[in-house]
């Protein structure tokens, strides 16, 4: 069968150079990371941040480094691996029309142009895919519930700034969120300066912001070479959240259900892109489509879902109800192939994902 290349973008400036090679991997303030639970364990603290340096997260981010992060994708290294993505339409339900529109995780060239950050890797490949009912994303103009529990994650990597997309998860009364492994962690750099904003409205933040406490991500994530197929089938993390005036963000703005070994089933993918002449990054956008097998390598689901970056790490939700706006993440945005960026992937919730969540949960609860 014919390989799939994933490819990383070249072109770091000299000073982006610089920057990552002083950076630190853990956040100024922060303990050591913490590494895995058990030798043979799949979850790992990657930072855990003082009051003082949650607080100065929370500074870090004005107005203008908000408009200056960019957003985030997945990496981009060229890796052979087996497959034949193109076979991927018949194992999808061809018939199954996708009334919503759906996004991308492919980087904005504006807001590289604007800004002269390190360009995040955005993953790829050459085979060719096509049939299919392609969604494009729109905004979100449902429940209110929804867009509450959903909002941007900012975050430095090497002192530059950056933006992904994240959920709330139920986690009892502690805060906890899901997004991407790769908007906490990527090359061996961890995220700093971590805080949320969720229902993010242009520049409303309708239910302030909150600043991490502990990041966690898979031990698959960190240690594999994250363009494998071994790193991408992880490609999950947690954030705690610290509280305000003793109160949880699950309390304020509540919480999504998540659930484990998710079925083939029709999910509704939501995030934050930023890309070029379609979306500002700053309205919440979703579409709605069946899941399929990636036969490129991996054992994540695809969805024909057309974001742009940014998105990375924006939840799927499973049974989702609109008019309730209730749902279940059963994954988040990863990566998307070159040759079809209509096409994004998430890795499948399973054993080394629920240890992780465990994990987080515990760190907020103690």
């Amino acid at each position: 069968m014919p390989a799939t290349h994933r490819r990383r973008t070249a072109g770091l400036t000299a000073a982006a150079l610089a920057a990552l090679a002083t950076a630190t991997a853990v956040p100024a303030g922060a303990a050591p990371a913490a590494g895995t639970t058990a030798a043979d364990g799949a979850a790992h603290l990657l930072s855990q941040v003082g009051a003082a340096a949650q607080e100065s997260a929370l500074e870090y981010w004005t107005p203008e480094r908000m408009a200056q992060a960019q957003p985030a994708s997945p990496g981009e290294v060229v890796q052979e691996v087996t497959g034949a993505p193109a076979e991927a339409v018949a194992a999808e339900p061809p018939t199954e029309p996708t009334t919503e529109p759906g996004d991308q995780a492919a980087r904005s060239l504006a807001a590289q142009a604007a800004a002269p950050a390190v360009p995040r890797r955005q993953r790829s490949a050459s085979a060719v895919v096509t049939g299919g009912a392609v969604a494009v994303a729109a905004p979100w103009t449902g429940d209110a519930a929804v867009t509450a529990r959903i909002g941007r994650l900012y975050f430095t990597q090497g002192g530059l700034p950056y933006e992904c997309s994240a959920s709330s998860v139920r986690a009892g009364e502690v805060s906890v969120l899901m997004t991407a492994g790769h908007c906490l962690s990527e090359g061996g750099r961890t995220s700093e300066d971590v805080i949320f904003v969720p229902g993010l409205a242009g520049t409303a933040e309708p239910y302030g912001r909150w600043a991490a406490t502990g990041t966690f991500t898979t031990r698959q994530w960190l240690e594999e070479d994250q363009d494998s197929p071994a790193a991408l089938n992880h490609d999950v993390g947690f954030v705690v959240l610290g509280r305000q005036d003793g109160v949880a963000l699950a309390e304020r703005t509540g919480a999504l259900d998540i659930a484990f070994d998710a079925p083939m089933d029709r999910v509704t993918v939501f995030g934050y892109p930023a890309a070029s002449g379609r979306s500002d990054g700053y309205t919440l956008q979703h579409c709605t489509g069946w899941r399929f097998p990636d036969t490129g390598g991996t054992t994540d689901h695809g969805t024909l879902c057309d974001m742009g970056g940014g998105s990375s790490g924006g939840p799927w939700l499973s049974g989702f109800d609109p008019v309730a706006g209730t749902g279940t993440v059963t994954s988040v945005i990863s990566f998307s192939y070159r040759s079809a960026p209509e096409r994004l992937y998430g890795p499948q919730l399973g054993a080394a994902e629920r240890e992780v969540y465990d994990r987080a949960v515990a760190a907020a609860a103690a």
